[in-house]
């Protein structure tokens, strides 16, 4: 399957140390987006505000939660947090995470969330990384950061994650305003590139005719000029309504 591109918000940002319980939280059914596809949230967040950002994640998506909770915990003062990070980070340390992930072979996509850290990712997120096949995954970053580096850490989660396809991440500095308008926009990258699992067919004029067809736009509207389309379409014909993709 070919990879996704990921398009990575433009901005550079500091080290910001940002504790965590793997508990999923079960969803009430699917949701809208990635056409029904499981989601699983995953964070580790320090401070609250990388939480604050994968709940509001998964009230979007209706996905799981699942946080990365290190076995021994991160001291709660700030200057200790990021002497012992820094230290993991120089050691390229692996911290232990308290629990696993429980059925994750169901997920398609996750959502990989942190705070920045000594310009990059925390290193439980390797750890995190390395305990799961994420082959036929697709992996989103997410990170929260005090004002630099946010690119950095996205890139990371994406280089932890290699044999993934990957969507375009998002960083902030604990606003959660974007969570919707983002997770719109990569789930309609997600379908395009996943016709197969969005139930589309795909379609050339050398297989059928136009003259044949009633073609719609998703918004219902009837498009009247075929002659340059592209793009998912609606289309009535013969054999009932389906969804094609050009």
């Amino acid at each position: 399957m070919k990879k996704i591109l990921v398009t990575l918000l433009a901005f550079i940002a500091i080290t910001s140390c940002d504790a965590s319980e793997p508990q999923p939280i079960q969803s009430e059914g699917e949701g809208k987006y990635f056409n029904g596809k499981k989601v699983l949230v995953a964070y580790f967040s320090w401070g609250g505000t990388t939480k604050k950002m994968a709940e509001a994640i998964r009230e979007v998506t209706n996905g799981e939660l699942f946080e990365i909770e290190p076995v021994t915990p991160y001291p709660t003062e700030y200057t200790p947090c990021t002497e012992v990070a820094l230290e993991e980070r120089d050691s390229d340390a692996r911290p232990e995470i308290k629990d696993q992930v429980i059925k994750w072979e169901e997920y398609d996509i996750v959502f990989i969330g942190c705070p920045v850290w000594w310009h990059t990712a925390p290193m439980i997120i390797s750890t995190f990384a390395e305990s799961y096949d994420f082959s036929g995954k697709t992996v989103v970053p997410f990170c929260t950061y005090a004002a630099t580096y946010r690119d950095e850490t996205l890139q990371k989660i994406v280089d932890l994650t290699p044999t993934a396809d990957h969507l375009e991440g998002l960083g902030t500095t604990g606003s959660t305003s974007d969570v919707e308008s983002w997770i719109e926009r990569i789930s309609k990258t997600w379908v395009n590139n996943h016709p197969d699992d969005a139930g589309i067919m795909s379609y050339t004029t050398e297989e059928d005719t136009y003259s044949r067809m009633q073609i719609y736009s998703l918004t219902g509207n009837k498009v009247q000029n075929t002659d340059s389309l592209k793009g998912v379409y609606v289309v009535k014909d013969a054999a009932g309504s389906h969804k094609i993709i050009k």
